[in-house]
């Protein structure tokens, strides 16, 4: 048989999630998760009041996007779960679920959209980009709790550092007298 080229003409259309395309939402966009984890994420979405939108092609979703409002600021909406069947990713399906995410986020009184993203995902980080997404500085800062997590070794390398911080008097002037505001906090 030779090669025949078809041309297929579908639509894809967008809409408010419902609780029955937890199955299709498991199937097409989310198989590495139990179809429980899957419906109850969405029943808790819909609960809460998150607006949950998917990409529907001949009647299934394919594709999905949540919206969901800051309880601490109602002007911004935190983006996320994108996340679109294989086939359809060629197709501009993402495009429509970013289009219709900001329309349900204006509806909604939203006046920006944020995503957070591991700096390690750097193709993610760029099609966000091209979306009109730009990066905003932020500092993280972490302290783990967990006293059983550290070891002896670790408990007197820490004791070592502090020693020597203490002895070496004459660099930490220096520093502090480089205008590094950072040191400065930390000495008073």
């Amino acid at each position: 048989m030779a090669n025949q080229d078809f041309n297929l003409i579908g639509a894809i259309k967008v809409r408010a999630a419902e609780e029955n395309d937890a199955a299709h939402l498991h199937a097409y966009c989310f198989p590495e998760r139990t179809s429980e984890e899957v419906t109850e994420e969405l029943k808790a979405d819909l609960a809460a009041g998150t607006h949950r939108l998917v990409a529907e092609a001949s009647g299934y979703p394919i594709g999905q996007i949540t919206v969901k409002q800051s309880a601490m600021n109602p002007e911004i909406a935190l983006v996320g779960n994108l996340a679109v069947a294989g086939p359809f990713r060629q197709l501009g399906v993402a495009d429509h679920l970013i289009d219709a995410a900001q329309d349900a986020a204006t509806t909604s009184g939203v006046k920006t959209l944020e995503i957070e993203l591991s700096p390690s995902e750097t193709s993610v980080i760029q099609r966000y980009k091209d979306w009109g997404f730009s990066e905003k500085p932020v500092v993280v800062l972490q302290k783990v709790l967990d006293a059983e997590a550290e070891t002896e070794a670790e408990r007197e390398e820490i004791e070592v550092e502090l020693e020597t911080d203490d002895t070496d008097e004459s660099t930490a002037d220096e520093v502090s007298e480089s205008g590094d505001e950072q040191t400065s906090l930390l000495d008073t």
